[in-house]
């Protein structure tokens, strides 16, 4: 594959913008910019190298291939995501068209019924769909089979919005941001079966193609529809979406000069019917004689020629003309969720003078209605679409693209020299320039709090893609000597104050953006980059200012974001209990999103504490979650059948399962031990203190930097405590059991007695009883309990919410709460420590558990929060030299053939595939198959370290 591509047609591509595409999972797909290359297509992303320091990844060669069997790499003119972000459709110079799949890998089923897929990483990219118009990438480029047009299909799911922070206050001058949501039903055009999708595309001849998926697996299949009869040539055009279901093509013919707006049906076929069956049987299958295939109708609703080179003024006072110039660009505005949204047209010229059509429909009045019926005409009464000229928008500088926005509530007009307007679609006005407010009415964007695009200096044609959650741009340009991006984050151009009021509006704008990532399932690192600049921004200034208190505002600032990150999507940490903590472990995006927010801003800031109890929350919730569905796969494995009808094959499978748990057994055990260790360090601080022993303590351990009092006084936390213990007993009493019924049985086969040696063998050396400590953490919250609905007496509505949060998310104890620490220990040393071989809880180590006053810490100048030349990354886990796989808990000691991935965010490392400890025929299906694309933290993984 070393011959390389000569990328001679990248100029002559109209719209730059198709060269690049930023998906919501954070990949960014391009073509790559220099004039030659070995590889016609590059996949890069945003990564965490060392805790502080962001990259995008180095370039991964993706090549699209004519065939499978050739080395024949095309040059490539257009890539973009899906709105699901896992297809990549792909087109190149000759019209072939292509669609890769990321986050499967199809598999050559070796056994009946087996899948013929898994899923895995992001950056596994298959092929799965090729439609090859020309094979033949030696002969000339046929103009009439490009790609002028395209647009994926939306998603046939409601859709939860959060609605724009309002400002309410409270007593004439203080104010706070309330928070809410908004659910809207699918609109536009979708595919009827909600996880399937979908794409149009237009080529210059006029044939319109819809590609789409069938009722099961991943293939794609297609229709097509020319739009006449007549020769055309069709160099501009665009492709939107109704509310009432209607695809809107709007062209112009070169050879006719006509702009020609057509309206499409989608009859959709079997795959209607079969929709409404899947919802009561995912697994229906249509009758193949039943399967009647989609079918498009086409409508011509309009035509007209470009505006004249020169028009005369709108007010035609005094014969003035002014030059429009020629037509530059056609953009259809698809209409948004709203119920009175319309769709629009921009026809844009030379210019950078933009008109808008607006799609209506005009109803027949009553009298022409009367009038059908009495010359015996039918009527069916339905609605005429037409096409009405709205406005015109002068905008200056030269247009390179117009980008629709998610959801279409707004769209971007990218020039040529890197500036960007945003227009917002519910009321046509430019978002991203505003006047300056410290305290808005409402924050909904980026732009409320002060933010705009950076500044770009570019001297060839920009390539440029704008981030998920519009807080970061990259970009390169066409026929620059490197392939790498350069990324950037948006700039503080306004309410540039550090005073705490801007501190707070700035908090509450970036609460409300990693809420609106959250419900879009978009990644966050984007956002999390954005903040990072803004703090050392603040950060700088304070320091200029000679402020003696720059690193106590920075934290607050840090816990403040978290904290409104929390009330955005009115995630209410005090209101959890021992009932609902099945919820927060099994199916709670929000709880790992939100932790993982606390990680990383606790890493960035290097405050190891908060970064510490959420890293060590997020292990909790990943080892019971593996518990849970290990459990629950023994024990419907054992009540099929009794001891005595065991087979090998069963003691296989139990065994793998057991094995697959023992790393996260320890874990758990050596986290107890630790958090037992500190308490036991804190106690004879304390009473050594209280009888006044001057004696000095070598250790580093005191109450301001435990992770255990926080932990312990944080009721998520502290569930999570107890729930993973009563998991560890439940499991032991299930496999004591086990072990007796299969020994008396005589079927105690190797592979069963191999692993639960293991498992007992762990268990026996813990320096510490497990249900003690059980006892202490239920004694911990009853007390709790009692101590906070006394304090909280009097106290106004959401008090208590404001201490849970200080205690979790910045790990410091309120001043109300100031004598509860002592309170825990004096409880600690009365009912545990007697009880406990002292000497051995002391001395045992608990240090390859990486946390706490055991973290080794790598300092990192926190300043350096970019590179724009890709570095390695330093492994969050690592102990001696190896890897810890973060997920399994176990040292990964690599081999040749040893495949790893990474986390883009918390740096964890986990193998990619479940070793076998005992050969086993058939695959057996592990608990890990959860974390298969994201990792613990919720951030995907990347395969290859």
């Amino acid at each position: 594959m070393d011959k390389q591509i000569t990328n001679r047609h990248l100029q002559e591509v109209t719209k730059t913008s198709n060269l690049i595409s930023w998906s919501r999972n954070g990949f960014i797909a391009y073509i790559p910019p220099t004039s030659t290359s070995k590889d016609n297509l590059l996949l890069t992303y945003l990564e965490n190298i060392n805790g502080v320091t962001w990259q995008l990844s180095k370039p991964l060669p993706i090549n699209v291939k004519i065939d499978n069997n050739g080395n024949t790499l095309p040059q490539l003119s257009l890539v973009s995501w899906s709105t699901l972000s896992t297809d990549l459709a792909i087109c190149d110079i000759y019209g072939n068209f292509y669609i890769l799949l990321a986050g499967v890998a199809l598999l050559e089923p070796t056994l009946p019924n087996a899948p013929n897929f898994e899923l895995t990483s992001y950056n596994h990219m298959e092929m799965i769909y090729r439609d090859i118009i020309n094979p033949d990438i030696n002969s000339p480029v046929n103009p009439g089979a490009s790609v002028v047009a395209f647009k994926w299909l939306n998603t046939e799911k409601p859709q939860i919005l959060n609605k724009p922070a309002n400002k309410v206050t409270i007593d004439g001058s203080s104010f706070v941001y309330a928070y809410g949501v908004n659910q809207f039903q699918a609109h536009g055009v979708c595919h009827p079966i909600a996880t399937k999708q979908g794409i149009f595309i237009l080529r210059k001849n006029g044939q319109l193609m819809l590609y789409y998926q069938g009722e099961h697996k991943v293939e794609y299949y297609k229709v097509v529809l020319d739009l006449g009869d007549e020769f055309q040539n069709i160099e501009k055009a665009s492709i939107g979406f109704t509310n009432d279901k209607q695809v809107i093509v709007t062209t112009w013919d070169s050879i006719s000069n006509n702009i020609t707006t057509y309206s499409i049906d989608v009859n959709w076929g079997f795959l209607a019917e079969s929709a409404k069956q899947q919802k009561l049987n995912a697994h229906y299958h249509t009758p193949k004689e039943a399967q009647k295939p989609p079918k498009l109708t086409l409508k011509k609703i309009h035509q007209m020629k470009p505006m004249e080179f020169y028009q005369e003024e709108e007010d035609g006072s005094n014969g003035e003309t002014f030059h429009i110039g020629e037509l530059s660009s056609i953009d259809v505005i698809s209409s948004n969720p709203d119920t009175n949204s319309k769709l629009s047209i921009l026809i844009t010229y030379d210019s950078s003078i933009i008109y808008r059509y607006v799609l209506e429909n005009n109803s027949v009045s009553d009298a022409f209605t009367n009038l059908g019926a009495e010359k015996n005409v039918q009527w069916n009464g339905n609605e005429t679409p037409t096409v009405t000229l709205k406005n015109r928008i002068i905008r200056k500088g030269e247009i390179e693209a117009i980008t629709a926005g998610f959801l279409d509530y707004n769209f971007t007009i990218i020039y040529k020299n890197g500036t960007v307007d945003v227009i917002d679609t519910t009321n046509w006005t430019i978002i991203n320039h505003q006047v300056e407010d410290n305290s808005p009415q409402q924050i909904s964007t980026i732009y409320d709090i002060g933010f705009d695009f950076p500044k770009i200096d570019n001297t060839k044609p920009l390539i440029m893609a704008v981030s998920p959650n519009m807080s970061c741009i990259v970009h390169t340009e066409i026929y620059t000597d490197s392939p790498n991006l350069t990324i950037k984050t948006f700039e503080r151009v306004k309410n540039k104050k550090v005073d705490p009021q801007e501190l707070y509006t700035t908090a509450v704008g970036f609460g409300f953006r990693h809420a609106y990532a959250l419900y879009t399932s978009a990644g966050s690192d984007d956002l999390i980059l954005l903040i990072q600049s803004e703090i050392q921004r603040i950060r700088n200034v304070l320091t200029q200012q000679d402020n003696k208190s720059v690193e106590t505002i920075v934290q607050n600032f840090v816990g403040s974001i978290v904290s409104e990150s929390h009330k955005a999507i009115n995630f209410l940490v005090d209101q959890y209990s021992k009932e609902s903590i099945d919820k927060l472990l099994s199916n709670n995006a929000s709880l790992q999103k939100l932790l993982s927010l606390q990680y990383i801003l606790g890493e960035v800031e290097q405050n190891y504490k908060i970064s510490d109890i959420s890293w060590t929350v997020m292990n909790l919730r990943s080892a019971s979650l593996g518990i849970m569905f290990s459990l629950s796969s023994i024990y419907r494995q054992v009540t099929k059948k009794k001891p005595s009808e065991d087979t090998f094959q069963d003691s296989v499978t139990r065994a793998e399962c057991i094995s697959s748990l023992l790393g996260n057994f320890k874990w758990m055990i050596d986290l107890m031990t630790y958090l037992n260790q500190e308490l036991l360090q804190l106690s004879n601080m304390k009473n050594n203190n209280n009888n006044n022993n001057t004696s000095s303590s070598d250790s580093n351990l005191n109450i301001s930097n435990s992770i255990a009092i926080p932990m312990i006084m944080g009721k998520v936390p502290r569930l999570f405590l107890m729930y993973s213990i009563t998991s560890m007993g439940r499991t032991h009493e299930i496999l004591k059991k086990l072990n007796k019924d299969l020994a008396e049985a005589n079927k105690l086969f190797t592979p069963m007695k191999e692993s639960l040696t293991r498992y007992f063998t762990i268990c026996n050396n813990a320096p510490l009883t497990v249900n003690l400590f059980e006892n202490y953490l239920r004694e911990c919250d009853a007390l709790m309990t009692k101590e906070l609905s006394t304090r909280l007496l009097g106290k106004e509505k959401g008090y208590s919410l404001k201490l849970e949060q200080k205690i979790i998310c910045q790990g410091e104890i309120p001043d109300d709460l100031k004598d509860i620490p002592n309170m825990l220990l004096d409880r600690y040393a009365v009912n545990t420590t007697r009880e406990m071989k002292l000497s051995d809880l002391y001395f045992y180590d608990t240090a390859w558990l990486n946390i706490g006053v055991n973290r080794r810490n790598d300092r990192v100048d926190i300043g350096q929060v970019l590179n724009q030349t890709p570095k390695k990354l330093i492994p969050r886990w690592l102990v001696d030299g190896h890897c810890v796989d973060t997920l399994r808990k176990i040292f990964i000691f690599e081999e040749k053939d040893t495949v790893l991935r990474k986390c883009t965010r918390c740096r964890a490392v986990s193998l990619v595939g479940d070793y076998q400890v005992f050969d086993s025929p058939t695959p057996i299906g592990s608990w890990t198959m959860v974390f298969q694309r994201n990792c613990i933290c919720g951030n995907p993984w990347v395969n290859g370290v």
